[in-house]
């Protein structure tokens, strides 16, 4: 089943249902989030990020990923430096919640540790409330490693998921989203040059 040969009524079906069983943010549905040949999808359905970038129309499914070992990693305290997601939504809330981002690692050899910034623990505490209480997922189960692949992107295709970077033209938000994390990474490196302690 490739993406082509999904109908948009289909993509429009699966979309709607996935949105009606979606779940908060717990350790039950977290441990969801590693079954095989699955997907999930994370939504938005606050305003805080609207101001910044965002219109009433581009609230919903904000997120499509292909369910991993690792994918709790979104969700988990300290692991900003590991989530494409989790740092896409620092740099959304950076000065919302006072964030301050830090390189990934002393290494210097290390050469994506500003690009992959993380935070300080209690910035990396405040996000973790806020995704806590403003995000909710859904899993949906395929029957296999290459139904979930194909509709992995034809989600991504109709949703237009906002912190979806790769496969999704339709991103409107992609590149201003890019730009606030650059602005991130500049300040994790001002703030290592700068010698600010964190733990």
């Amino acid at each position: 089943m490739a993406n082509e040969n999904i109908s948009w009524e289909l993509k429009k079906e699966k979309s709607a249902e996935l949105l009606a069983r979606l779940l908060p943010l717990s350790a039950e549905t977290l441990s969801s989030l590693d079954t095989p040949n699955s997907l999930y999808v994370v939504a938005y359905g606050g305003d805080e990020l609207v101001p910044h970038l965002f219109d009433e129309a581009a609230q919903g499914i904000i997120y499509v990923g292909r369910c991993k070992a690792d994918s709790v990693r979104h969700f988990t305290n300290g692991k900003t430096g590991e989530s494409t997601l989790r740092r896409s939504l620092a740099a959304m809330l950076d000065h919302h919640l006072e964030l301050n981002p830090i390189p990934r690692s002393n290494d210097e050899t290390d050469i994506d540790r500003y690009d992959n910034y993380t935070l300080d623990s209690e910035s990396e505490a405040r996000l973790t409330q806020w995704i806590e209480a403003n995000l909710s997922i859904a899993v949906l189960t395929l029957g296999s490693e290459e139904e979930r692949e194909a509709m992995s992107l034809a989600l991504i295709d109709y949703n237009c998921p906002i912190f979806n970077f790769q496969y999704n033209p339709g991103n409107r938000y992609g590149n201003q989203i890019k730009n606030y994390r650059s602005l991130m990474a500049e300040k994790a490196k001002v703030n290592d040059l700068g010698r600010i302690s964190y733990k």
